[in-house]
């Protein structure tokens, strides 16, 4: 039975795939590059193939059943991020959470935490900087006793502590974080 309705929903899925076509990017020519996010407008028409809410449920079913590398669900990614699913960290315009370590992670944070329509942002910082090997880098080549921060993430989605640059450990001890 579970098979049937997983099935069912990967069916469901391809149809609404079958429903995205290209959308041209109006905000700018730069917004179309593979990889990057969707504009506003972009991100309306996506969105809309994915209401009701049931709709985005389903997704999310289907992403927690065959995960992120489903091929159905690669191509909903894809469509996502202008035809190539981007490597790396990328934002959000979530307040509380405004950066994730990968696209995958991000939609999996979208469905655990029902923020079905959350869309990925340009990021305001290079993304390099954003990146835990990067911050581990960073802290391993500076004179600078190593620091932490609970990331804004960390709580809700990794569970681990990352580096920040500039933020002393005495400055976390005394905040009490």
């Amino acid at each position: 039975m579970r098979k049937l309705a997983a099935g069912f929903l990967l069916s469901l899925l391809e149809v609404l795939l079958l429903l995205l076509t290209p959308a041209p990017a109006q905000d700018s020519i730069s917004a179309s590059t593979p990889g990057s996010p969707l504009s506003p407008t972009e991100y309306e028409r996506f969105f809309a193939l994915l209401t009701p809410t049931w709709k985005a449920e389903t997704t999310c079913r289907l992403r927690a059943t065959h995960g992120c590398r489903n091929p159905t669900l690669v191509q909903l990614d894809q469509y996502e991020n202008h035809g190539l699913v981007p490597d790396g960290a990328v934002c959000s315009d979530l307040p509380y959470a405004s950066w994730f370590e990968s696209f995958c992670q991000f939609t999996q944070y979208r469905c655990s935490n029902h923020v079905y329509y959350a869309k990925r942002v340009r990021c305001s910082q290079p993304v390099s900087i954003l990146s835990p090997n990067t911050l581990k880098e960073i802290d391993a080549s500076s004179d600078v006793p190593p620091t932490t921060m609970t990331s804004p993430l960390s709580s809700h989605v990794t569970g681990e502590t990352l580096p920040i640059p500039g933020r002393r450990s005495s400055q976390r001890d005394k905040e009490g974080s």
